[in-house]
């Protein structure tokens, strides 16, 4: 989150003109290798439905009060990737509501996407 708010600073600092795009990736609960790899959805739909909630909604709050570098093995073996996802919400700004969210729950894994623009404004 810190390094996302750095960034945003960096980039509202930059004393030019031009426009800047910030693009990250991320993912919401992925197992890779274990047993609900390839289950019929992501290993913690409860976990995936929370955490869209949270980015969706700019809830740093609530991700952070759930969340930790050790939480993140239970939802799956790969999830900690969704910390790319709270530091692209520090990118936003605080609580900074998503203005494009959606999700697919998919075979064996929920994608979700999510874009924010300057101030509201699809630029």
């Amino acid at each position: 989150m810190e390094l996302g708010k750095t960034i945003r600073r960096l980039v509202e600092s930059w004393p030019s003109d031009q426009r800047v795009a910030i693009v990250g990736t991320g993912h919401l609960s992925l197992e890779l290798g274990g047993p609900r790899q390839f289950g019929p959805h992501g290993p913690d739909p409860e976990f995936d439905r929370k955490a869209v909630g949270w980015i969706a909604s700019g809830d740093l709050d609530s991700a952070l009060a759930e969340v930790s570098l050790d939480s993140l093995w239970e939802p799956g073996n790969a999830t900690h990737g969704f910390m790319d996802f709270m530091l692209m919400m520090g990118v936003a700004g605080e609580n900074a509501k998503a203005d494009y969210a959606d999700s697919l729950d998919l075979f064996h894994t929920m994608e979700a996407y999510f874009t924010w623009y300057p101030n509201g404004v699809d630029a």
